[in-house]
């Protein structure tokens, strides 16, 4: 017997503001291009990081797309550019984008298999590592805020 499933692509699993850098910045990258293709994605990554950079991380965004184009399972849900909310596909995309980044390749290809047919998970993999080289690079370099002047905490 299967169970009736009420989770859905959109389900909110977790908050933006909760998450790292690069997981932030693949899923800000995702809902530009679901929002706004191709324009609206290169805008935020320029915003986000150098040009030399984010026309790098445009470029693997586009080879990623191509290939989830024609053989994605199914459409990735994702919320409004602006929502604080990350919902369940966006999370498992960008914890695919970080495997693959980070050099976890098994984990990577596993996860890719659950988002395209099988001929489309070397390509979809290998783009999503530079993807997220690009984007790691770019979180590690943004400013932090600095510690107070007092170590006083209230």
């Amino acid at each position: 017997m299967k169970h009736a499933r009420d989770w859905t692509g959109q389900m909110p699993v977790d908050q933006m503001n909760q998450m790292d850098g690069l997981n932030r910045l693949t899923v800000a990258a995702l809902r530009a291009w679901n929002a706004g293709g191709a324009l609206r994605a290169h805008a935020l990554l320029c915003d986000r990081m150098a040009e030399p950079m984010a026309l790098a991380a445009f470029e693997a965004l586009q080879d990623l797309t191509e290939v989830l184009g024609p053989h994605i399972r199914r459409p990735l849900r994702c919320h409004a550019p602006q929502c604080s909310c990350v919902g369940l596909d966006e999370a498992a995309f960008a914890r695919f984008v970080e495997e693959a980044a980070l050099g976890e390749r098994e984990d990577a290809l596993l996860l890719a298999s659950l988002l395209v047919q099988a001929r489309a998970i070397l390509p979809l993999t290998d783009a999503a590592a530079r993807l997220g080289l690009c984007l790691h690079r770019a979180a590690r370099a943004a400013p932090r805020i600095p510690d107070p002047a007092s170590a006083t905490r209230h």
